[in-house]
C-alpha cells in the first residue's frame, strides 16, 4: 500500500490552514478578492458562453477554486478540516490520492457553483470547503453501497466501524446539517453542501458502474 496515498489531502488541509494563518497575521480577509461572488460568476459565465472569453472572465470563474481555501473563522476552518480529513482520508485510501484530489476540486466547484446559482445576482462572497467535504461524504456513501469496503479506521473515529454504518452516519449528519443550516437564515451556503454531496454520489455511481467491484477497480491500476 502506497505510504504517500494521503499526501494530497494533507496538502489541501495545509493550504487552507496557511491561507487562514496569513489572513490572521495581516488582520484581513481574502473573501472579497478570492471568494465566489454569484453576480461576478454569472457575468463571467455568460460572457464565455457568448464567446467573449477574456482573462477577466476566467479570473472571475477561478474564484470557484480559490474560495475553497478561504474560511470565515477558526470554527469554520476546524469543522471543515476535521471532516475533510476523515472522509478525504477514506476516499484516498480506497481510490488513491489523485482521485481524492480530483474529487475535492470537482465536488467543491460544483457545490460552490450550485450555491452561486441559488444566489444569482447576489454580491455575497461564498467561501469554504464545505461543498468538497460533503462531496467526499457522498463519494464514500456511494462506494459503500456498491463495493465491499474495509472497515473505516481513521481519526477521529475511536475504533474501526463498518462502512455502511459510517455511510449512514454521513447521511444523517448531512440531513441534520442541511436542516440546521436552512433554518439559520441568510449567510449560510447550504446549497454548496447539497451540490457537493449529490455530485459526490454521482461520481461514486459512475465509478461503481464502470468497475462493479473494488477488486475490478484495483486490477485496472487506478490506485
Amino acid at each position: 500500500m502506497n505510504p504517500y496515498r494521503h499526501l494530497t489531502i494533507l496538502a489541501i488541509i495545509a493550504a487552507a490552514t496557511f491561507v487562514f494563518a496569513v489572513e490572521q497575521s495581516r488582520e484581513t480577509s481574502f473573501a472579497e478578492n478570492y471568494g465566489a461572488v454569484p453576480k461576478l460568476i454569472e457575468g463571467a459565465w455568460t460572457d464565455i458562453v457568448r464567446g467573449q472569453v477574456s482573462l477577466g472572465a476566467i479570473g472571475q470563474l477561478s474564484r470557484l477554486v480559490t474560495s475553497l481555501f478561504v474560511h470565515g473563522d477558526i470554527e469554520h476552518l476546524l469543522w471543515n478540516m476535521v471532516f475533510l480529513w476523515a472522509f478525504g482520508y477514506l476516499t484516498s485510501q480506497i481510490l488513491g490520492q489523485w482521485w481524492a484530489l480530483a474529487a475535492f476540486f470537482v465536488t467543491g466547484i460544483i457545490g460552490t457553483a450550485f450555491q452561486a446559482w441559488l444566489d444569482a445576482g447576489s454580491e455575497v462572497q461564498i467561501i469554504g470547503a464545505s461543498g468538497a467535504v460533503c462531496g467526499f461524504e457522498g463519494i464514500y456513501l456511494g462506494l459503500a453501497l456498491r463495493w465491499q469496503l474495509p472497515d473505516a479506521d481513521v481519526w477521529p473515529l475511536a475504533r474501526p466501524i463498518p462502512p455502511l454504518q459510517l455511510g449512514l452516519f454521513a447521511v444523517v449528519g448531512f440531513l441534520g446539517d442541511m436542516f440546521f443550516l436552512a433554518n439559520r437564515g441568510e449567510g449560510i451556503a447550504y446549497g454548496a453542501h447539497a451540490g457537493g454531496f449529490l455530485s459526490g454520489l454521482a461520481i461514486a455511481a459512475v465509478l461503481t458502474t464502470v468497475y462493479p467491484t473494488l477488486g475490478a477497480f484495483e486490477r485496472h491500476g487506478q490506485r
